[in-house]
Formats: structure tokens, sequence, C-alpha cells
């Protein structure tokens, strides 16, 4: 049942496409119930339904589920009480008490996912041309199915693309785009909150010894491992970002003081600078942090820049990996 589960239409709400098709069974057949039925791995489940509040059914149990076996398709009980194969049905025993089923297969890409209906509490049969009309009901909604799961594979499609514009693809932080994004949101808040705004730049150290010595591929555990390491210790409004090879920013937006600021970088660091594993070599991440704090006359660009500068002069001292600009 993969293709059904794909389909993700089990215990939906109502939809018109559906109730229509029911209820064009219903009048096309002249009978008073009439069902979409979709069959899962142990039961029937009714999408659509004309004449019954639930057709949900043990699949051992179910008319439909002889249906989507049957070799063309479709299939027809003129008389559930004289057939021996349904005559102690529970459905025709008791409660909707069916003398009468036919039903067509709803087929999508060769599954059988379930079956357009109808059913009596008499006995009767189905002339050709509706038990035709059955078939074409089946194949519209195998067709409403199929742009269903059309329309679900470009809504993944362009949640897909709509991350890989504002994610870093190896790490899955902020990539540069949303970064500049969430800062410049974040600079008109701060002219109407006054709360400070802090921007922290992260370079790691000895990275290219790494991709010397180790290669590219663990360089790049590396950067996951400290992407994943500043992530955990931003704040919960922070952005962490990766913009560039070994290059992060952490924006901290709505601080409660200036001072904040350090207090954040000396948590991102000390996140950081844990021994960790990689490809069986024990490395000591270190990574030298700058920070700014906005002015009134700063832009995304700007800001960044101050405390990139920030960055590099902490670099320079070699004791002091923070350094306010």
């Amino acid at each position: 049942m993969g293709a059904l589960r794909e389909v993700e239409i089990l215990d939906t709400p109502p939809e018109q496409i559906y109730d229509d098709i029911v209820a064009l069974a219903s009048a096309i057949c002249r009978t008073p119930i009439a069902v979409v039925n979709f069959i899962d791995e142990d039961r029937q489940w009714g999408k659509a339904l004309v004449g019954l509040a639930s057709s949900e059914a043990p699949r051992d149990a179910s008319f439909c589920a002889r249906t989507i076996v049957a070799e063309d398709g479709t299939f027809v009980v003129p008389d559930t009480a004289i057939d021996p194969d349904w005559s102690e049905n529970a459905m025709v025993l008791g409660e909707p008490n069916l003398r009468f089923y036919a039903g067509a297969a709803i087929v999508v890409d060769g599954n059988a996912l379930g079956t357009v209906c109808v059913a009596d509490r008499e006995a009767r049969d189905l002339a050709p041309e509706q038990l035709e009309a059955l078939k074409v009901l089946s194949r519209q909604t195998a067709a409403a199915l199929e742009l269903r799961m059309k329309s679900k594979q470009l809504e993944a499609a362009n949640s897909g693309l709509r991350r890989m514009a504002v994610e870093d693809a190896l790490t899955g932080l902020a990539n540069r785009s949303l970064l500049f994004d969430r800062l410049g949101v974040a600079l008109r808040q701060r002219l109407r909150s006054q709360r400070p705004l802090g921007v922290v730049f992260g370079d790691l150290d000895g990275f290219k010894a790494v991709n010397d010595r180790l290669g590219h591929h663990a360089g790049d555990g590396l950067l996951r491992i400290v992407a994943s390491r500043l992530a955990g210790a931003a704040r919960g409004g922070d952005t962490v970002a990766r913009i560039a090879g070994d290059e992060f920013v952490v924006a901290c937006p709505d601080l409660s003081a200036p001072e904040d600021i350090e207090a954040v970088a000396e948590r991102l660091e000390a996140a950081v600078v844990r021994p960790a594993n990689l490809l069986g070599c024990r490395l000591v991440p270190r990574i030298s942090l700058g920070w700014a704090l906005a002015e009134n006359m700063d832009d995304a660009e700007r800001l960044l820049h101050r405390a990139d500068e920030a960055m590099y002069a902490a670099k320079r001292e070699r004791g002091g990996t923070r350094r306010p600009v």
C-alpha cells in the first residue's frame, strides 16, 4: 500500500471533487448508496459517501478489497443473500444490510488503490451502460488522485528550492542571502525598540591545515561540527549563518544590554573549542571571533564589515579572540 500512502488521502476531510463523484454514481446507477473507498493494508476507508455515515470495515470483510484484485477491475454481486461468499458477511447480516454491490477499481500508476462503488439494500443488477459509467467515474477519481500527487510533488520541489535559496547546503545553516534579509529586519526593529543588535563574526583557525592533512571530506565534516555547535550555543532568536568557506556569522537581535554580546561570543567560542573526533583523528577546533554592535547609520553590509574587521584584529592579536569594534 505504498502508493496509497504516497497519495496521503487516508483519513482526510471531505473534498468536493470526491463528493461530486459519489453523487453522480448514485444518480446514474439509481442506488441509495455510493462510496469512494480506499483500501489500506488492513481496512477499508470511505473518502466520500452517499447513504452511509461511514464505510470503514476490515479489509478481509470488504467487497472493495475483492474489486481491486479483480482481473478487469470490476466486481458485481447482484444478490448477497444467495452468494455463498457474502451471505455471512457482517455488512450483509447487519448494518447497512447490503443486498447488492458493484464497484470499479481506482487505478493510479498501475496500482489499484480503492474503488468507486454503489450498493443497495435490495437485490438488483446494473445495466451495461451503468457499469461503464462506474468505470468512467473510477478513472476520474484516479485522475484527481494523480493531480493530487503531482501537486504534492511540486510543493515538495518548491519547498526544496526555497530551502536551497536560504540554506547553506553543507551545514543547513542560514546562507548569506537569508542572513542579510534577517539583518535588514533586525536593523529596522532596532530603530523602533532601541534595544542593542549585535553581530558576531567567526573564522576557523587552521582550517586549511585540516584540509591539507586529512582532505576536503574531513574539512566538510569539521564545518558541520562547528555549525552544529554554534547553532546549539546561540540564543533562540539568533540567526546562525555560514557565509563563506570557514566563515560563520551569528546575528543577535534584541540584546538586553550592549555587554551581552560579549557573553554570547564567549558562549559560542566555548561550544566550538571542545574536542572532536574526525575520521579517527582527535581535533580541537579553534575559532577567532569578533563582534560589532549596530549603530543608527548601519546597514547590514556595514555592520557585518565592522564585525569582520574585529575578527581579523582578534586573529592578529592571537591572545584575544574577542575584541569589540
